[in-house]
């Protein structure tokens, strides 16, 4: 089988990783590697195969290089614009999450695809739990019954993210519930099928810059935080179920710094063994689920799993109804944080 020329865009954290798990993946070759810093450019291509090159710039990588598959890990602020130009180069598309910095950024980038006839995913690799699947099997078949609340939390314990960008709303979008909480976030909503949102109320606090000593870990000042760490937000949804979602980067240590739990009529999910329980008066039954074995990466088999949808094998591992409908709900969170007030979807 011929291997799939594929190219990392970022050099960072994340483009470290993917290169790493890709090493794993025998159809796909990385042959090239985007970074504005050439210098990181360079040491990331190096650590690769044999005749990966460096580029300083996206459209200089496609011209050059024709990749089959793109993985975008640049800050969000350059998503949309790189995966636009890697649709019209004729490549298939992975997106480092969050998707993009505005819906009509992510509308965009649905229609590049959709014109070039190319598969799209994001990087959301909790997807590729087999106990998650499991649970989503459960809830297609009814189990848990009507579903009426869920809940999301997700964060770090006193760690604030690294790197040069995290920290800075204008390349990310937002802070912990954009680059973190998405995570949880994604799950449970493809869990429950991409419910259509209705309300979103929101409110957002800045902890960092207000401890006398703030654990540092980014490149950059305190002074140039503008996101927030902590976010705490209310959904509504067209079903007349209900979501709370919850995110700390800079919280106490906890047995649980993220997770998720499902509420129905007939019990409980949650994304703790036992994954599934159901009640009757005050009886509680766990409910033993067929799960798979957990691969040894996340992120290989998220790669895996799409190029397998790029050979038509099966559909991608995201859709653009559900990565839309994440992107919907961050950015109606950060509007209702700063109106400060209940934001209306339909």
């Amino acid at each position: 089988m011929e291997r799939v020329r594929t190219a990392i865009i970022g050099a960072g954290v994340m483009g470290r990783e993917h290169m790493k798990w890709l090493g794993r993946v025998t159809e796909a070759q990385v042959v090239a590697v985007v970074d504005p810093h050439l210098p990181s450019a360079e040491k990331l291509a190096a650590s690769g195969e044999t005749g990966t090159r460096p580029f300083a710039e996206a459209d200089d990588m496609l011209a050059a290089v024709s990749p089959e598959y793109v993985i975008v890990v640049s800050p969000p602020k350059f998503h949309a614009q790189q995966c636009i130009a890697a649709f019209a180069a004729g490549a298939h598309v992975l997106c480092e999450k969050p998707l993009c910095m505005s819906v009509a950024e992510g509308e965009a980038m649905q229609a590049a695809a959709l014109k070039a006839g190319r598969l799209f995913t994001i990087g959301f690799q909790i997807r590729q739990s087999p106990a998650e699947q499991a649970v989503r099997r459960f809830l297609a078949d009814g189990g848990l019954g009507p579903i009426y609340h869920t809940r999301v939390w997700g964060g770090h314990a006193m760690s604030y993210p690294w790197g040069r960008y995290f920290h800075r709303q204008d390349m990310s979008l937002g802070g912990v519930l954009a680059a973190t909480t998405v995570h949880p976030l994604d799950a449970v909503y493809w869990l429950l099928g991409a419910p259509e949102p209705l309300t979103v109320t929101a409110s957002t606090f800045r902890r960092i810059d207000k401890m006398p000593d703030p654990p540092i870990h980014f490149e950059g000042e305190v002074a140039e935080v503008s996101v927030e760490d902590f976010g705490h937000a209310h959904v509504r949804f067209a079903d007349g179920s209900s979501m709370s979602i919850e995110g700390n980067w800079l919280q106490h240590p906890r047995e649980r710094a993220h997770g998720w739990e499902i509420h129905g009529t007939l019990g409980v999910a949650q994304d703790v063994s036992p994954h599934v329980a159901l009640d009757r008066q005050r009886e509680v039954t766990p409910v033993v689920l067929d799960v798979a074995a957990e691969p040894e990466s996340r992120t290989t088999a998220e790669h895996v799993a799409f190029l397998a949808a790029i050979r038509g094998e099966r559909a991608p591992a995201v859709s653009w109804r559900e990565a839309l409908g994440v992107q919907r709900l961050l950015n109606a969170i950060y509007e209702s944080a700063d109106a400060g007030g209940e934001v209306r979807l339909s």
